[in-house]
């Protein structure tokens, strides 16, 4: 099987001597197989790396060894082995590993993968996004960018900061005429395709602190000044501020807390199911707020902002519903 593989998948790769290296020499030559098997993809767009990953790997996320039954992987199968042959092995396992993290956009180690201390993706990495715009393995560029748009959705969809997790999930490349999704599935050049990416998530970022450090608002209220836009801009808007100032001063007073109910049915399997008064009182408050949402939208903004049931109206609503359920101003902790 050894022997196929290698065959399959690394002729004429020079697997022999480079299984006999460490250090700088074995991670670039892992990195050139690896953009290999990651740019050569089948009739379905599915990559190599991914076969190669699930040779020896599961499809969770973190690298978890295949053992059971593997011919290759369990104490029997590697007494069959020469030393030659497990030096082999041992690499190409190393090889799948970094196969598996890229084709499935796991969070991957990047010290042992790229020789970067900093084992973080996040666009404040100042030396990844140097990496991702200089390296000559595009295709593992490409794959990482998309990596850390993954990770950044991921982040903030924890914090409900809902219109920056919108704008990442639906990435739109208006020189290209479309979305910036997998990377398997895109026609876009790879360095256009990292740097759209990496444009995102520094613009997002940028907006957030610039919000934290410079104009020291509290993260709810960033959120609200955002969700009133619909969207992430890139500047603070005076008028859009002093609305969503109205709104957390609101939120803050009248609805904090307000939904935490003692007849709430936790075991309810609808919310048809929980109690009417639940339901009730439920729909007032956030009535109310709605109601708040429509004054302060008179008073502070110009026509056509936040109109009924529009994406921006949505947001405000899904804030003010986790406020009155008592998650609120949980992100204080980020100041």
């Amino acid at each position: 099987m050894l022997a196929q593989i290698e065959n399959d998948y690394f002729r004429g790769a020079g697997l022999a001597e480079a299984s006999m290296t460490e250090g700088d020499a074995r991670r670039a030559f892992r990195l050139m197989q690896v953009e290999r098997l990651l740019t050569t993809v089948d009739k379905r767009h599915t990559p190599w790396a991914m076969y190669l990953s699930d040779m020896f790997w599961t499809a969770d996320e973190g690298r978890i060894l295949i053992h059971d039954d593997h011919p290759l992987m369990t104490q029997e199968g590697r007494q069959t082995l020469t030393d030659v042959e497990r030096e082999k092995l041992r690499l190409i396992v190393e090889i799948a590993g970094l196969c598996h993290d890229l084709s499935l956009h796991f969070a991957f180690d990047l010290k042992e993968a790229l020789g970067i201390r900093r084992n973080d993706l996040w666009v404040t990495n100042r030396r990844l996004v140097e990496w991702l715009m200089a390296t000559e393995n595009e295709r593992m560029a490409m794959h990482t960018a998309y990596t850390m748009k993954k990770h950044a959705i991921s982040v903030y969809e924890g914090m409900h900061y809902l219109p920056a997790q919108d704008e990442l999930a639906e990435l739109w490349s208006s020189e290209y005429g479309q979305l910036v999704g997998r990377p398997e599935l895109t026609d876009m050049p790879p360095r256009d395709y990292v740097k759209a990416i990496l444009d995102a998530l520094l613009q997002i970022e940028r907006h957030w602190r610039r919000g934290l450090k410079r104009l020291k608002l509290r993260p709810d209220l960033i959120m609200l000044h955002d969700e009133i836009y619909g969207v992430v801009p890139r500047r603070f808007d005076r008028g859009v501020l002093q609305a969503a100032q109205a709104l957390y001063d609101y939120m803050d007073a009248e609805l904090q807390g307000r939904l935490v109910l003692e007849e709430y049915n936790f075991h309810a399997s609808s919310w048809s199911e929980q109690p009417e008064s639940v339901r009730r009182t439920t729909a007032e408050v956030l009535e109310r707020f709605a109601e708040k949402v429509r004054d302060v939208r008179s008073k502070f903004l110009a026509e056509g902002w936040i109109a009924d049931n529009s994406l921006a109206f949505n947001y405000l609503m899904a804030h003010a519903e986790r406020c009155g359920q008592g998650w609120w101003r949980e992100e204080d902790d980020a100041l």
